[in-house]
């Protein structure tokens, strides 16, 4: 059974609003660090203030073109840094990532404890695989402003990505110790350990972050149910599936999951039991009833495989059809070729000569 990452799917998750915030016009003075985003008190006409009123609208193409004139003509070295910082801004948000890093450079020459453009300039190199060009970047925001749990948790996840898993365990345990609330890090955490094969150990953060997190999410339940199996511990693997299931009941792969546990043991009942339960929940998947209709057919109830496989061809499978045409060949090698014709017309619409294997 394979791992779901779950780690190196935030890479790409650095555009929120919060991050790409526009940066404040100043009238005078330069910054002492990177968390300078003084309010502007500047004249309607200042680019800058114009390109972020532009910005705040979502015309991002017209701000850039307000940054860059600002950029080129501020006289206050710090304002000039705020209008490249925001001009990179504007190219995340247009996905222009290649013109984003030289904007954000701009920007750290004019201002280089510019501590949000080091933490943007990483993000957007991560998110280009620049996996080398990153590291540094969240390296100089940690040193300018101190522990920091994005810088950490970015960090961890480029050691992650790099290969490099006691320095991703490192980092994010220095994420943890800043917010041990945060989700996120502890499935990164979970993953870098499985990455090495130490299921114990992954199983153990999970099981801290379960205890630790007021509300955790579905996902943390289901991550270590992967490990419980993986750990070849089907009893935990189930009940940590199932908590996640009472908090996230549509997830149809979950419920597979438990039933695939159930039938590897043996217990067909509580296998059947599961996918029912999935589709009292509502999910329309056709694995679901494909699923029932293979189990019943093995059992030989043919009436109830023949129900379930007509649920999977309606909601699409293939597979299903071929379900339905095996239950007819069964009726016909039996000598009920009446009952064996009327499945396929069903099927077909009627008409439509059976298939059945002699």
């Amino acid at each position: 059974m394979k791992i779901i990452p779950k780690a190196l799917s935030m890479l790409l998750a650095f555009c929120a609003a919060a991050a790409l915030r526009p940066a404040r016009a100043q009238e005078n003075g330069a910054p002492s660090s990177g968390n300078v985003d003084a309010t502007s008190q500047s004249a309607p006409k200042n680019p800058l203030a114009l390109g972020n009123a532009l910005y705040e609208k979502g015309d991002y193409a017209a701000a850039a073109d307000q940054y860059l004139k600002a950029a080129r003509a501020d006289k206050l070295q710090i304002n000039r840094a705020f209008a490249w910082f925001n001009l990179g801004n504007c190219d995340v948000q247009t996905k222009a990532n290649n013109k984003a890093v030289v904007a954000y450079r701009r920007s750290l020459e004019e201002a280089p404890t510019f501590t949000r453009a080091w933490m943007l300039l990483g993000e957007v190199y991560a998110a280009m695989g620049a996996v080398g060009d990153a590291f540094p970047c969240f390296r100089r925001a940690l040193e300018i402003d101190g522990p920091n749990v994005r810088a950490y948790q970015m960090l961890g996840e480029l050691s992650l990505k790099a290969g490099d898993i006691p320095e991703a365990l490192e980092n994010f345990d220095a994420a943890l110790k800043l917010e041990p609330n945060q989700s996120d890090i502890y499935l990164a955490m979970a993953e870098a350990n499985a990455r090495i094969r130490d299921y114990a150990a992954a199983q153990k953060v999970m099981e801290e972050a379960i205890l630790m997190i007021p509300l955790p999410p579905a996902d943390l339940y289901f991550y270590l149910g992967q490990l419980y199996e993986l750990g070849e511990n089907d009893r935990k693997a189930v009940r940590a599936y199932e908590e996640g299931l009472a908090i996230a009941p549509n997830r149809a792969e979950y419920y597979l999951r438990i039933s695939a546990i159930h039938e590897r043991g043996g217990d067909d009942f509580l296998s059947l039991l599961t996918l029912e339960q999935a589709v009292k929940a509502g999910i329309k998947k056709p694995e679901i009833r494909l699923k029932r209709g293979t189990i019943f057919f093995a059992q030989k109830r043919y009436d109830r495989a023949l129900e379930e496989f007509k649920a999977a061809y309606e909601l699409g499978s293939l597979q299903g059809r071929s379900g339905i045409e095996n239950v007819a060949a069964i009726y016909y090698n039996a000598g009920d070729r009446k009952k064996s014709e009327q499945i396929l017309s069903d099927m077909r619409g009627g008409g439509a000569a059976p298939r059945a294997d002699k």
